[in-house]
């Protein structure tokens, strides 16, 4: 009988599991949908901004303004600024651990000084823990980003480089790809001419007599509109981060969920197993007895 309640009490436990990770399975498939729909209504308006800086910049000319500005420093001296996309929270695959991974990676690679900028509690949590330096005053949270956090990212990150103290910004976080699969991407998004090159432009934009006439002056069109480009850009990596993030955690869940449902179907055959031998043996044992009280 012992034996019959351990088994009893461990099906119980895992149903009680099953339940929390279908929940959540459901939850992150409503958060999924809300997010590809802030995507898509985002997509049009960022796809216009960036192509209105990348005909700005290919007639831009020669300019000293701090956001276009390539340092000279020695590979050494440099200070490499990364902005981190991670989760809240965990249970949803390696999405965390991937985008951590490639960061890793790219500050050993890169050489010189590192700044992180990591948003989201996973990050920060696993960086702390691992005695790597964070910047103390960035805490955004990944947590259904919005055009007022992107822009606070943004302009934080402008005064930072535009101080100096950061020689370029690079971006690391997760797209989806497909439904079922998710890529870490990394994006250079400062100096601004060293992420868009000025010669792709030239081959990407079909239009090559376009003449621009910069009022007041171009450093003045460039502090006008890279703000709002950084934004759109920063937006859109959120919401793409958020996308892959509720994909990971909803095959995570369904994952779980699953074998939560095969060990329950095991667990119950060695139940119904335990149960009979149980059976069997009171029925011989009783069948016993009464053939002793014949004797």
């Amino acid at each position: 009988m012992a034996q019959l309640r351990e088994i009893k009490d461990r099906i119980g436990s895992i149903e009680g599991t099953q339940k929390i990770t279908n929940a959540m399975y459901m939850i992150s498939t409503t958060k999924l949908r809300h997010a590809k729909e802030n995507r898509e209504k985002n997509s049009a308006y960022f796809s216009a901004l960036k192509n209105l800086v990348e005909r700005l910049l290919r007639h831009m000319p020669e300019s000293e303004h701090p956001y276009l500005r390539v340092t000279d420093k020695k590979p050494a001296d440099q200070t490499h600024g990364y902005l981190l996309v991670t989760a809240e929270k965990g249970l949803a695959g390696a999405y965390n651990q991937n985008v951590v991974r490639e960061t890793e990676r790219l500050m050993k690679e890169s050489g010189g000084h590192s700044r992180l900028f990591v948003i989201g509690e996973t990050g920060r949590r696993y960086f702390e823990n691992h005695g790597v330096a964070i910047e103390p005053d960035f805490e955004y949270s990944a947590e259904n980003p919005t055009h007022h956090v992107g822009r606070m990212i943004s302009s934080t990150l402008l005064d930072v480089f535009e101080s100096g103290g950061i020689d370029d910004l690079r971006i690391v976080y997760t797209a989806m790809r497909t439904a079922l699969d998710t890529e870490v991407r990394v994006r250079q998004i400062l100096p601004l001419i060293s992420s868009m090159e000025k010669v792709d432009l030239m081959l990407a934009i079909g239009v090559t007599n376009e003449e621009f006439i910069f009022s007041p002056s171009p450093e003045a069109v460039i502090e006008a509109v890279v703000p709002n480009y950084m934004n759109g850009y920063i937006y859109s990596a959120l919401l793409e981060s958020f996308c892959a993030e509720q994909n990971s955690r909803m095959l995570a869940m369904q994952t779980a969920t699953d074998a939560a449902t095969s060990m329950t179907r095991d667990l119950t055959m060695e139940y119904n197993r335990v149960r009979q031998r149980v059976i069997t043996q009171e029925i011989t044992e009783v069948s016993a007895g009464a053939e002793a009280l014949k004797v």
